[in-house]
């Protein structure tokens, strides 16, 4: 009977302990990357037709030329005219790896650290 008893008070307390284990929430994990706006790239909504990537070449060209400071107006007009087209402007992001390393504590000028 004390040996039944016995297993089963390992067996619980065996139970228990898994559930704590269980229960302890995981770590965040730690981030590799930042991310930075960096620019704007156009996208085909759909495969385009010769005329409507060569109007959308050619108006990009446009924009790469003009200063925003001063041809604001002409670069609504060009927007515009992006718009009509098949295209969408996607957002894109620069990706930045974060350095977790350490440095080795016992650094020496004369070990070169």
């Amino acid at each position: 009977m004390e040996h039944q008893v016995e297993a089963a008070n390992d067996i619980l307390t065996g139970l228990m302990k898994a559930f704590h284990f269980l229960s302890r929430p995981k770590p965040a994990p730690k981030p590799k990357y930042t991310y930075e706006n960096s620019y704007t790239a156009l996208h085909a909504r759909r495969r385009l037709t010769r005329e409507e990537s060569a109007a959308v070449d050619s108006l990009t060209d446009q924009l790469r030329v003009l200063n925003p400071k001063s041809d604001g107006e002409r670069i609504k007009k060009i927007l515009s005219e992006i718009g009509k087209l098949p295209v969408k402007f996607v957002p894109l992001k620069r990706e930045t790896r974060i350095d977790n390393s350490k440095r080795y504590p016992y650094a020496s000028a004369k070990r070169g650290g």
